[in-house]
């Protein structure tokens, strides 16, 4: 799951994230006691890494830079926000109560999926605004500055392994000028982050030897082997959540936003953390689970997998790749034409890995799935409609990559569409495109037989499509 919200307040954040008494057990903490991360080529650039301390972090929310540089000094200025990553259930709890160590920590699967998460966001999202002609034009900066913090706990105090990534209201233009963010593009990419961090998640868990099981919204999912009553057990903070929009008849996405941010109490003390964490233990012991099992399977898999790693491509062979087509086709085959040329007719010879297979077929599945609704579509959210199909091993690299592929081939043809002062990259086939000309030029025989003299006043001559949208 991932979530946004604004950081009205650098001091209260301060407080809040960065504590000087990180023993307070309101953080997973390593082995090595870290338990915040400077992140972002922002905080590189402003010389920031290793551990967050709470007056340096204050003073980034405030617009304050190491250097003493002040940016954005106005009043009412925007902190920043924050960027929720919270790994499924299952993930808790075989974190906290299998104990299985790889999912957390400074290098484990969760830190890695938001650190991953966080840097394509970077790329694709991270925007400020120019002065050009006298309008303020959103330009990419590529950069932000930002510090993680690992929480282990709902406000229900069931097991929720979840990251905060709180962005600073700072990005670095080419020119080495900081300036405050315009972070439009991020926040109306809420749903989209969340694919691709349920992606890395996945790809992650899989690494390390678990199977998982996608069915939610935006490629949610959970591990298999976690019973679904056990699940339901340790989802206090969620059922208080549905019980409360029930009682008020709300069904929506925002009403349950409101909701979820209405019952918010503020997160109860903890006399002891090793106190809570056996509670989880004796808890989910009572429900017949212990996921010692389930661990120690996962781990036999993972050394497996370690080993084939390293092995030569070579030695690995054309036969996973195989094994990937035939489980893609079974999983997406109902949503392609049948040969469809958005998959390479030799997959099994060119693709390079079995997650750049099933990403030929995530792709071209995506792209079918969106086309009956329209004529054409952004490329985030095709990526996304392409992960949520939750293939093996896929991840937005492999998607962004056979995106690119297909463009460059001419399968996809490319264009930009503006709303308001945001553009947008766009793709369609080159079936809609040419169905869009035969339209048009239907349109404009049709006009072209009615006399001029009955054609409605102040008519405009639609245009035509360009071969590359425009």
């Amino acid at each position: 799951m991932h979530s946004i919200a604004s950081v009205r307040s650098a001091s209260g954040a301060s407080n809040y994230f960065a504590k000087d008494d990180f023993t307070n057990g309101d953080y997973y903490a390593s082995e090595n006691g870290e338990v915040s991360q400077w992140g972002g080529k922002g905080a590189e650039a402003a010389g920031l890494s290793g551990q967050v301390d709470k007056a340096t972090f204050e003073r980034a929310l405030n617009g304050e830079l190491p250097s003493g540089e002040k940016v954005g000094q106005v009043e009412n200025r925007r902190a920043g926000f924050d960027l929720t990553f919270s790994a499924p259930k299952s993930v808790s709890l075989m974190a906290y109560v299998a104990g299985d160590k790889r999912i957390l920590g400074p290098d484990g699967v969760q830190m890695q999926a938001v650190r991953q998460t966080m840097a394509w966001i970077e790329r694709n999202l991270a925007e400020t605004r120019k002065d050009i002609g006298g309008k303020k034009i959103p330009v990419q900066t590529g950069n932000l500055l930002y510090a993680l913090f690992q929480h282990d706990t709902s406000r229900a105090l069931d097991p929720q392994a979840h990251v905060h990534a709180i962005v600073a209201n700072l990005t670095r233009m080419a020119d080495g000028k900081w300036q405050s963010l315009h972070a439009d593009r991020i926040w109306a990419s809420n749903t989209v982050i969340g694919a691709v961090y349920h992606a890395y998640m996945r790809a992650g868990l899989e690494k390390i030897g678990y199977q998982v099981e996608t069915g939610g919204k935006h490629g949610t999912f959970e591990i298999t082997g976690v019973p679904q009553k056990v699940i339901d057990a340790f989802s206090q903070r969620r059922a208080d959540i549905v019980a409360a929009a029930q009682s008020l008849g709300i069904k929506s996405a925002q009403g349950m936003r409101e909701v979820t941010a209405r019952t918010r109490d503020p997160k109860l003390g903890l006399d002891s953390r090793d106190t809570l964490r056996q509670d989880w233990i004796d808890k989910a012991k009572a429900l017949g689970f212990d996921g010692k099992d389930l661990l120690a399977a996962a781990e036999r898999v993972g050394r497996a997998h370690d080993h084939d790693a390293s092995r030569s491509p070579l030695e690995r062979g054309a036969d996973a790749i195989r094994a990937a087509v035939a489980s893609a086709r079974e999983i997406v085959g109902n949503y392609l034409a049948t040969p469809d040329p958005l998959v390479d007719r030799a997959v099994t010879r060119l693709a390079g890995t079995p997650a750049d297979a099933r990403a030929q077929f995530a792709v071209a599945s995506a792209v079918r799935i969106l086309a009956t609704r329209e004529a054409a579509f952004d490329v985030h959210r095709l990526a996304k409609q392409a992960l949520d199909l939750g293939l093996k091993g896929v991840t937005i690299d492999h998607v962004e990559r056979r995106i690119e592929r297909l463009v460059a081939t001419e399968r996809l043809i490319p264009g930009q569409v503006r709303q308001h002062d945001t553009t947008y990259r766009m793709v369609t086939t080159p079936d809609s495109l040419r169905t869009e000309e035969r339209i048009l030029a239907t349109i404009d025989k049709e006009r072209g037989a009615i006399p001029r003299s009955s054609r409605p006043t102040g008519h405009r001559r639609c245009c035509r499509p360009s071969r590359r949208m425009n």
